[in-house]
This record gives C-alpha cells, sequence and structure tokens, in this order.
C-alpha cells in the first residue's frame, strides 16, 4: 500500500489542497484546519454541515499566508477585513476569520441531525488545538471508494467528499479500514496509531467543486457500513510524511 493523495484544509469546512509532502506531528499536518470562520460576536466556528456555501470557497496556503477564494470575489487572507466581509455576504450571517491561536477555546455551532445537515444548532467543543471536529488526522482507501462505487453506480464518489488527509492506495476489497482500528500503522517511517472509526455527515453528500449533492452516498455509508467510512489517526511523533510512501499496519 502506498500514499497517493495528501490533502490540508487550511480553513475548516472550505475545500482544501492537495501537496505534495507534509510535516506531521501531534496536531496534525501543519497548516491543517488552523483557521475557521466564527461567528462575529460569539467566536463560535462554523461548519458547512449546516452552512453548506462554505464549500463553495477554497483556502490555500502561500508563503505561509492562508489565501481564501470565495465566489463572485477576488482572493482574499484569511484574517483580513475583506475575508469577513465576503463571507458575511455569502453565509447571510455577520462573521470573520480567526486562526486557533487567537482562540482561547474551540467550540463548533452544528446541526442537531449531523447526517441530514438540519435541526436546531447545538455547540460541540473537541478539546483539540485546531479546528477539528475529533481527530487531527484523517485516512481513506481507494478499497473504501471502490465498494462505494459498486454500491451507488450511478454516484459520483470522489476522493474530495471524504476530505482524507491520506488517501492509501490498496489492492484489497471492502471497507478494509474497519480492521485496522486499535493497530499501529507506518505513513513512510512516521509511526501513527489508528484508534478509531470515521463516522460520516451530510459533508459527504453535498456539492462541492464539480460535485453535486448527492444525499444516496450518507444513506449507503449508514446502511452497509454503519456510518464508518476511514479511520482517525494520531501520533507522537514528528516527521515529513510524502505522497508515494509505503503504508504498513503494525499488529
Amino acid at each position: 500500500m502506498e500514499i497517493v493523495e495528501i490533502w490540508r484544509y487550511p480553513v475548516k469546512s472550505m475545500l482544501g489542497e492537495k501537496i505534495a509532502q507534509a510535516s506531521v506531528g501531534p496536531s496534525g499536518i501543519q497548516g491543517d484546519r488552523r483557521w475557521a470562520v466564527v461567528d462575529a460576536e460569539t467566536g463560535v466556528s462554523l461548519s458547512a454541515k449546516r452552512y453548506a456555501d462554505l464549500l463553495r470557497c477554497r483556502a490555500r496556503t502561500s508563503d505561509g499566508e492562508v489565501l481564501i477564494s470565495i465566489p463572485d470575489n477576488s482572493e482574499c487572507a484569511a484574517g483580513s477585513a475583506d475575508a469577513a466581509r465576503g463571507l458575511s455576504d455569502l453565509l447571510g450571517r455577520q462573521v470573520t476569520t480567526h486562526s486557533a491561536e487567537a482562540t482561547e477555546t474551540i467550540q463548533h455551532e452544528f446541526p442537531t441531525a449531523v447526517t441530514e445537515g438540519h435541526g436546531e444548532p447545538f455547540l460541540y467543543l473537541p478539546e483539540t488545538e485546531a479546528f477539528f471536529d475529533c481527530a487531527p488526522l484523517q485516512l481513506l482507501t481507494t478499497a473504501t471508494l471502490r465498494e462505494l462505487q459498486r454500491l451507488l453506480p450511478a454516484s459520483i464518489i470522489h476522493p474530495v467528499r471524504f476530505r482524507p488527509n491520506f488517501l492509501i492506495e490498496t489492492n484489497e476489497a471492502g471497507f478494509v479500514e474497519n480492521y485496522w482500528v486499535d493497530n499501529g500503522i507506518n505513513l513512510g517511517s512516521l509511526r501513527c496509531e489508528v484508534y478509531d472509526d470515521t463516522r460520516r455527515c451530510i459533508m459527504v453528500a453535498l456539492g462541492q467543486a464539480d460535485l453535486p449533492r448527492d444525499t444516496e452516498i450518507i444513506r449507503a455509508i449508514l446502511k452497509s457500513n454503519e456510518g464508518r467510512a476511514g479511520v482517525a489517526l494520531k501520533t507522537p511523533e514528528t516527521d515529513v510524511v510524502q505522497c508515494g510512501a509505503k503504508v504498513e499496519i503494525v499488529n
């Protein structure tokens, strides 16, 4: 098995950037989800689970600065007044962008029914150092993508929907990651622990980039694999992980 894609998402709930290598440590990939769109008054971070238009925006890193592309707007820097204005107009709510470093307590606003993307909002405290929902690292295999495509031949099953940090190429079949939980995994020379499944929500079904909204995807994941698709990782180490690195499960 090997890593075929590495992804970083500089701003929570926005489209991210594919990178050739990443500095990875206990807090995840350097620069991953270090920014979020937050309510201008409360500082609570907003999610595409409730504000799907966030997935119409893309964030990238350039010379250490995070730049945001907003529909019908020019690219602007995270933390700027231009970003606050453009995102407020897009979402119909007064928002700004905050970095994790400048946020005392990270709180997310989620809809009550996270697999449907609706319901009254509630506050969730992930107790993380960045704007993660829970895990600092997410991994997905091509086996899971192929299994979902088999179950949903009319759907477009694309890795972008699942927002993994690492996409792993494997010749195995089915939801293979299910069997990796509570095992070690080596990403090149970086030793990690597979400590949980990734439970999916409405995010995988939302329209983004050229992909249409497709709620059959989340329904199939719930029905066929108890809502699981991919796994969560953590590591006590710091290392550089490159695309093309070999992947090994350590029992």
